[in-house]
Formats: structure tokens, sequence, C-alpha cells
């Protein structure tokens, strides 16, 4: 419980944490305009503003919360080794696995109060357009950000992880960065051109001018195939990405089926029923979490403190 306390009140007061809140405030204050032009001329306002509140939680949450997560895991240890605190805490009657749970529950909370914070302001985006606050319309917000929650969690094990191997704070600055950007930005963008290569090759698309030379029925079919091909690909080259993941799963809150005049029909599914159609991906970004936990309190039980 002491560490528990001590590492909450230590994030709440750090700058970064407080960077974070405005930074969501700002990209909400920045995506009002723009949700408002998704939602004129729309027949079902409510279930729009879902998914283009949803995406922009998720982008906020990747760039920014994800980032802070990874960052004030991979610098608990080691930070504490340099300055001598974790010495005077073990002191006390307080065990290894006491201390690191603690630390991880006190940064899990920050986590917690940033993700509420961006739940409050997509109420506040429903209740300034207008829009009731139905309860499917909470019930799929809520379910949202509960996943973006779990996603977070993930990156902070694994910062933990990282921060017992690494006994140079800096050092594990750095390459939290690293496996961030290289993981939640460079392989995907390799990994979806693969698949993009397949499905152009399966659909025979050389060139962009190729795609809108295919049937409606063609084009569903592609669109369709891309997706299934892009989860395939993502949970065998990307299951250690949260981020991707938690993408994948608010993709399919909506279904594209392409017309025969040329237009296409977006078709509203929901959080709830896109999370039920992929339980291997909520399964790795919520299982990894104990996983990445427990290897670091089995590296933390064996290091040499001094």
């Amino acid at each position: 419980m002491w560490g528990f306390e001590l590492e909450l009140k230590k994030s709440l007061r750090t700058k970064k944490f407080w960077l974070i809140l405005v930074l969501i405030l700002l990209i909400y204050a920045m995506a009002f305009r723009e949700v408002k032009d998704n939602l004129e001329g729309a027949t079902n306002p409510q279930k729009l503003l879902v998914t283009s509140v949803v995406g922009y939680i998720a982008v906020s949450a990747f760039l920014f919360i994800g980032v802070y997560a990874l960052m004030a895991g991979a610098t608990s240890v080691n930070s504490d080794l340099e300055n001598g605190t974790v010495r005077v805490a073990l002191s006390k009657p307080l065990g290894r696995i006491s201390y690191l749970l603690g630390k991880f529950l006190g940064q899990a909370i920050s986590i917690v109060v940033a993700i509420i914070f961006a739940t409050l302001l997509s109420f506040a985006v429903t209740k300034y357009y207008g829009l009731s606050l139905t309860a499917s319309l909470v019930e799929d917000l809520t379910l949202s950000n509960l996943l973006i929650l779990f996603a977070m969690l993930q990156l902070l094990a694994l910062g933990l992880l990282i921060s017992t191997f690494v006994r140079s704070s800096n050092t594990a600055l750095g390459l939290a960065l690293v496996v961030f950007f290289v993981t939640g930005l460079v392989m995907p963008q390799v990994v979806d051109g693969l698949v993009k290569d397949r499905v152009n090759a399966e659909f025979g698309v050389q060139k962009p001018g190729d795609f809108m030379k295919l049937s409606p029925a063609q084009r569903t079919a592609y669109q369709e195939r891309l997706s299934t091909v892009k989860k395939e690909y993502h949970l065998k080259y990307l299951f250690y990405a949260p981020q991707v993941l938690m993408l994948d799963v608010f993709n399919d809150m909506e279904k594209i089926t392409f017309n025969k005049n040329g237009t296409y029909t977006v078709e509203y599914i929901g959080v709830k029923r896109a999370i039920a159609e992929n339980p291997v991906h909520t399964a790795l970004i919520v299982g990894l979490i104990p996983l990445y936990l427990g290897l670091a309190l089995f590296r933390f039980g064996r290091m040499d403190l001094r």
C-alpha cells in the first residue's frame, strides 16, 4: 500500500501527466469542427458520432497516453535505483513484489484518470451537438475506452519490464521511444504494405486506377478481403502491438458496401459487436498485461539492487 500511494502521488504530480491531459483537450477542440462537418446530413448522427469520437480517442490514446504509459513504466525501477528510493522503500516492511505491484497500480491509476478525462470529453462532444446520451451510446463509448485502457496498461507493463533490464533511466527512455515508434508506426506500415500487395495480386489490381474498374460486388469483396488479410497478418506479425490490434477492432465498428451507382453504404455495427467478433485481438490486448507484469516481477525479484 505504501508503494502504491507513493507512486500514485508521484504520477499525478508529474508534468508529463498534466501535459497529456492538455494535449487530449486540444485534440478534442480541433476535432469539434470536423465532427460537425461529418454530422451534417447524416441519417443516423448518433452512430456516426460514435465512430468519429472513438476514432479521435484512439488516436489521442495511441499518440499521447501510449507514449506516456510506456515511458512511465520504462523509467520506474531504474530511476528509483539511481536516486536510492528503492533501497529506502525496501528497508520498510515491504517485499519486492508488493513494491513493484504498487508502482504498477499507482501509474495505472494515472492512466485511468486520463482515459476518464477522454471519456468525459466524448460525452461533452455528444451534448455539444445536441445528441442525447442514450444507453447504447454510453455503452459504446464506455466499451471503447475500456479497450483503450487495456491497451495502455499493456504498454505500461511492457515499460515496467524494460525498466528491470536497463539500469539507466535515460537509456530505458530512449529504448521505450524506439520500441513504441517501431512497433506502432514502422512495422504496421511494412506489414500493411505486404497485405495490400497480396490482395492486389489476388484481384488483379496493379495500378491505383484498376480498383475503380472493379464491379461494386468486387470492390466490396476487395475491401472485405483486405480487412481479413490485414487482421491475419497483424495477429501473426504484430500481436505484441496493442495499438494495432485495438484499431483493428475499432475498424469493425462499421461495414462498407459498394453500390452499383458508384456510391457506398456504411452500416454501423457497434463497439460491442466489434469486440465480440475479434476475440483473439481482445484476448491478446488483455492477456499480455499479466504476462509482461509477471515477467517484470520475476526479473525484479532477482535483480541486484546495489
